[in-house]
C-alpha cells in the first residue's frame, strides 16, 4: 500500500508545514490535487473536508498512450466519490432535525452535486 495519497480539497485548505516536512504550511487552491501521507488523507476524505484525486505527475518520455486509460480510472474514481458524496449530504438532509441542521445539509449537498456536475461535463 502506498503511504501517500493524492487529495483536493472541496473549499480549498491549509496543509500544515509538520504533514509535509516543509519549511511553511502549504495553502491548496480548491480542487487543487496534492499529495499527503495516507492516513492524514484519509483523515481529511472522511471528515469530507477533501476528496481523493489523483496528482497528474509529469510524463518523462513517450508514455502518453498509457496516461489516458489511468486517467479515465482517475475521473471514474472521482465520479464515484463525489456520487458517494451526494448520498451522503442527501441522507444527512433528511435526518436533518432543526432549521439550522437542514441548511447546513442543503448547502453541503449542492456542494456536492456541483463537484459532480463538473466532474461528469
Amino acid at each position: 500500500m502506498s503511504t501517500k495519497i493524492g487529495i483536493a480539497f472541496v473549499k480549498g485548505g491549509i496543509i500544515p508545514a509538520s504533514i509535509l516536512k516543509k519549511d511553511k504550511d502549504v495553502h491548496v487552491a480548491p480542487h487543487e490535487a496534492i499529495e499527503v501521507p495516507a492516513a492524514y488523507g484519509k483523515h481529511l476524505i472522511d471528515d469530507k473536508f477533501a476528496y481523493a484525486k489523483a496528482v497528474e505527475k509529469v510524463a518523462k518520455s513517450g508514455k502518453k498512450e498509457s496516461a489516458a486509460p489511468e486517467m479515465s480510472v482517475d475521473i471514474a474514481n472521482q465520479i464515484a466519490a463525489a456520487e458517494k458524496a451526494v448520498a451522503d449530504a442527501e441522507a444527512k438532509l433528511a435526518a436533518a432535525g432543526d432549521e439550522v441542521a437542514k441548511a447546513a445539509a442543503t448547502l453541503e449537498l449542492d456542494e456536492a452535486a456541483a463537484v459532480l456536475k463538473k466532474l461528469k461535463s
